[in-house]
């Protein structure tokens, strides 16, 4: 799929710049520790142990990183995401996908772009090892509920709130679920529009009695 190749090639982007800076990690340990070997002052001494200890610490951070990286780029692990999006789509359609990014806001982000009105809001957001059959098991059990029942890569479901938390917390008794359809812009707009509607009516009354 175009969208796994994408977070793929962008997870290889990541681990290359995460390898670089290790790089640079490795460079400045060596050059603190070569200090040491020939210090005599022990306040000195201090501040390189200390400071060896700090890229040591951030080094292995990046390692760790890194990893998670690599174990995603070659596996199944990710988060499963269910998002709705009321002033585009109402408020009884969700669309549950997946990704492999390590920050799977970026992914939520990039759909609430240019192709729709407003941003998407978002319900759960499920870790899992293997976030691929996690997100079967969920489209199969909405199998019946798909909007779009020609093309599967459209993973979008009519359901209410309600059905969407029972069938999460069934799967995932730990996940955290948001049943709040924020919908921060749409109803900022209804309000603007509100507003201008009654400034209309106003302008047109004054009209009338001049």
């Amino acid at each position: 799929m175009k969208q796994e190749a994408e977070e793929k090639r962008m997870l290889e982007d990541e681990r290359k710049k995460i390898e670089k800076e290790e790089e640079k990690y490795l460079v400045e340990m060596n050059r603190n520790r070569e200090l040491l070997t020939s210090e005599k002052n022990e306040d000195k001494i201090r501040e390189l142990q200390e400071r060896i200890a700090l890229l040591e610490a951030q080094y292995d951070e990046l390692e760790e990183k890194k990893e998670e990286i690599i174990k995603r780029a070659n596996g199944k692990a990710g988060h499963v995401y269910v998002i709705s999006n009321l002033g585009s789509f109402g408020g009884n359609i969700f669309k549950i996908g997946m990704t492999r990014r390590l920050d799977p806001s970026e992914r939520i982000d990039e759909l609430g772009d240019a192709s729709v009105p407003f941003k998407f809001d978002v319900h759960a957001m499920i870790f899992s090892n293997d976030a691929v059959a996690l997100e079967q098991q969920i489209h199969l059990q909405l199998a019946g509920e798909r909007v779009n029942k020609i093309n599967m890569r459209k993973e979008f479901f009519y359901a209410n709130v309600e059905s969407i938390e029972n069938l999460v917390q069934d799967i995932d008794p730990t996940a955290e679920f948001t049943t709040t359809m924020i919908a921060q812009e749409y109803r900022q707009s209804l309000s603007v529009q509100d507003i201008s509607s009654v400034e209309a009516h106003l302008f047109e009354e004054e009209e009338a009695v001049s």
